[in-house]
């Protein structure tokens, strides 16, 4: 599934526009972030648009690992991408358009360990490591919370 995204220069250009994006914690574990366009996103998941798409599309395409443990209905006929995700081992985590914290909407029965996703994916998610965060045993994650990735200054 390929991802279109306008033009973005800074932070200010995201607003409005709903991204997914990928970061790590301290055990391993992938989360999946959608903006719902007002919810941070660090700069170091926008800042090379066709990595994130590649990573995105690579993590889409794995195979089904193992069940929700619980995630949001959609509409008939709309994708369940939340759903999809804790199928493929991530936690889902979504903010809304005023950029509320982001709120853990989907959750793996069996979380999949970051070695296990493919290469093109691991490359974003070393960019995006946050070892003071648990995504199995978190809710909410505030956007301070995100705004210093490990290694970040």
């Amino acid at each position: 599934m390929v991802r279109l995204h306008p033009d973005i220069k800074c932070a200010e250009d995201l607003l409005g526009w709903d991204f997914e994006w990928l970061a790590g914690d301290a055990d391993g574990h992938v989360g999946l972030f959608t903006t719902a366009g007002g919810g941070y996103m660090p700069e170091r998941a926008w800042h090379d648009i066709e990595a994130l798409d590649a990573a995105l599309e690579a993590v889409y395409r794995l195979p089904v690992s193992t069940t929700a443990r619980f995630a949001p209905e959609v509409a008939a006929g709309c994708l369940n991408t939340w759903r999809e995700a804790a199928e493929r081992g991530l936690f889902a985590f979504d903010s809304d358009v005023d950029g509320a914290p982001y709120s853990l909407v989907a959750s793996p029965m069996t979380p999949v360990h970051i070695s296990e996703f493919p290469a093109t994916a691991v490359r974003v998610l070393r960019q995006l490591q946050y070892r003071q965060l648990n995504f199995a045993t978190v809710t909410t994650i505030s956007g301070d919370s995100l705004r210093h990735p490990d290694g970040d200054d």
